[in-house]
């Protein structure tokens, strides 16, 4: 019995790593443009947005959006800001979104980057400093979080353009 329950918790352990691979940013995507993100004077953070041709021909991966934080924040305050920007969607769809995030981001300070990779099957990918730390693998989020900052109605219209290339 002890052989058979360890050989059980072996393989749903494999289940496991598999299902938390890291997953790569790719080091061939182009810069199509960037941007500073200033509220009331302060700044907040430095956006580049990249893609496979340099140019931003519509939301669809890989894309990869690139914040550098020009001041400290709360993973929780993160959260917060990300599911009041992220749109008008169910809010069960939301809470297991902003659960899933909050257990994966962590408090940012002052030069940290958060990196977010949706790739050619629009799944999400985040990275922190370079390292992965998580995956939200419906295509869903992927479009709508990029939107926070790509959508022609954004809540920053100027940084969207410059993002997208526009200037």
């Amino acid at each position: 019995m002890y052989r058979f329950s360890r050989a059980l918790l072996l393989i749903l352990l494999s289940f496991f790593v598999v299902s938390v691979q890291a997953v790569p940013v790719p080091d061939r995507l182009q810069s199509v443009g960037h941007a500073e993100l200033r509220v009331f004077f302060m700044k907040v953070y430095h956006a580049e947005l990249y893609s496979v041709t340099g140019r931003y021909e519509k939301l669809q991966g890989p894309l990869m959006l690139r914040l550098t934080y020009r001041r400290d924040i709360s993973s929780t305050r993160l959260v917060k800001e990300t599911r009041k920007q992220i749109g008008d969607l169910p809010d069960e769809q939301l809470d297991r979104w902003m659960t899933h995030l909050a257990n994966i981001w962590p408090n940012l300070a002052e030069g940290d980057e958060l990196t977010f990779y949706m790739d050619p099957e629009d799944r999400g990918h985040f990275h922190h400093n370079g390292q992965y730390i998580g995956s939200v693998e419906d295509p869903v989020f992927a479009k709508a979080f990029l939107n926070i900052w790509l959508a022609d109605d954004s809540a920053y219209p100027k940084l969207t353009r410059k993002l997208r290339g526009e200037r």
